[in-house]
């Protein structure tokens, strides 16, 4: 496998495919030849969920590059290359871990991922570039909105969750309640929400923004998988949007993203928002398939 070339710049472009749109030999059995296309159609068939998931993908990348040239967004290459040399020395720590030097890095390479070290390294690039953009626009046009972050817990008991919202009006801590009560796997972090704004599509939201700063909502009923559960939210904050350009907030949201990279929850906040189109366009993002988002890469 060969790496696409890259514009070295690193503009927006990286997240799309090449523009002529190449269908390119992919194998070869005797005189028969294999293209990117019979790839598609074969993955179609043997899995129709992972490729409708690649075409998730290609929107959302799409979308991605779409916002961050309206907005003026562009990765810095010294960035780009410190966040890759560090993941590949990662990799190579782990690789002198767990195999003890029995195994060469560029061996390695070539048997996990059939790439070559050079090619490899420019797959990790490109890779990182595309991370980076994800993030940026995701969290850039989030923290252009009103947002609001909660905890939430979920419940099927009525009067446990009312229990639940009486003990923390006492000064009982709802991540802790919420960790030993909580239906949702979010439980784990105690009910933790990344900040959102008004159009995020959760049961909580707009409860959400009726709170205050530290005040608990009184138990609501709401759909939830197939059926409905009860709801207690907790608003840790309310912030508002700030219209400012994205070269004055790179640097906080590069920390922010150190110390907490884009989560399923988000991209899938995203692309549900945005597929359908951009500016009154709703043709131009719309896609097709069963899946609401792509997960982070």
């Amino acid at each position: 496998m060969t790496p696409p070339r890259v514009d070295p710049k690193l503009g927006p472009d990286v997240l799309l495919p090449a523009p002529a749109g190449g269908d390119d030999e992919v194998a070869r059995v005797g005189d028969l030849v294999l293209r990117r296309s019979h790839a598609f159609a074969r993955l179609l068939t043997a899995s129709p969920k992972m490729a409708l998931s690649a075409v998730d993908l290609l929107v959302f990348d799409a979308l991605v590059a779409r916002h961050a040239r309206e907005f003026g967004i562009q990765v810095a290459t010294a960035r780009v290359d410190e966040l890759a040399a560090a993941e590949e020395t990662t990799l190579r720590q782990q690789l002198a871990e767990e195999q003890q030097g029995q195994v060469d890095f560029s061996a390695y390479l070539f048997r996990v991922f059939g790439m070559a070290e050079d090619d490899w390294r420019q797959t990790l690039r490109l890779r990182t570039a595309q991370r980076l953009y994800q993030g940026y626009v995701l969290r850039y046009l989030a923290l252009r909105e009103d947002r609001a972050q909660v905890r939430f817990l979920v419940h099927a008991d009525q009067v446990l969750c009312r229990e639940v919202a009486t003990k923390v009006r006492a000064g009982a801590d709802f991540a802790t309640l919420a960790n030993k009560h909580s239906e949702d796997p979010s439980r784990r972090d105690g009910g933790l929400l990344p900040p959102f704004g008004r159009e995020f599509q959760h049961p909580v939201a707009k409860v959400a923004f009726e709170l205050d700063r530290g005040g608990v909502s009184e138990p609501f009923e709401a759909a939830w998988g197939d059926g409905k559960r009860w709801f207690v939210v907790f608003c840790l904050d309310r912030m508002p949007g700030r219209d400012v350009p994205f070269d004055a907030v790179a640097a906080e949201i590069d920390a922010g993203l150190a110390a907490r990279p884009i989560t399923p929850l988000e991209t899938t906040a995203y692309t549900l928002r945005w597929r359908t189109g951009l500016d009154g366009d709703r043709d131009a993002g719309q896609t097709v398939g069963p899946s609401p988002a792509p997960q982070s890469r």
